[in-house]
């Protein structure tokens, strides 16, 4: 086999082999917020791509994003997690009391949470995909500071 063939079937091999692994590295898919004029991307707390494989992050830091009292905060997510259905809640603080659900959401990529939920408190949204129309496993969250003031 001449060099440049030689060369040039080296570089496919390497590049179907490049593919190969990406293609075990599967990547999550990130929702995008919208709220105070600010746009936000947000990469899952937890995502899980069947019931035996979750990644989880080791972060727990969470995006924020400032909102005016009467505003609504957009959420848009991928295709991949409208195919399967997702919903949005708003939750306390502390997670532990639901403010309000979207319930289950399979026809639309984006929805909208208004600010006024925690009566002007600041609070988190939970982003869930679900299966079958449960939650799956997999996350997304950010806080949501609500301002008396226009943002």
């Amino acid at each position: 086999m001449p060099r440049p063939i030689r060369a040039v079937a080296a570089a496919a091999g390497a590049v179907a082999a490049a593919a190969l692994l990406t293609g075990c590295t599967k990547p999550t898919p990130k929702i995008s917020v919208l709220g105070g004029g600010k746009v936000v991307t947000i990469t899952p707390s937890t995502y899980c791509f069947d019931s035996q494989h979750c990644r989880p992050t080791t972060t727990l830091d969470l995006p924020t994003l400032t909102v005016a009292a009467d505003d609504k905060v957009l959420i848009d997510v991928p295709r991949d997690v409208v195919s399967r259905g997702w919903q949005a809640q708003a939750l306390s603080l502390d997670g532990k009391q639901q403010l309000g659900s979207s319930g289950p959401i399979n026809d639309s990529h984006s929805y909208r949470v208004p600010s006024g939920v925690a009566n002007g408190g600041a609070f988190i949204v939970q982003v869930d995909e679900l299966e079958r129309g449960t939650p799956d496993g997999s996350k997304w969250s950010f806080l949501v500071k609500v301002s008396l003031t226009k943002t």
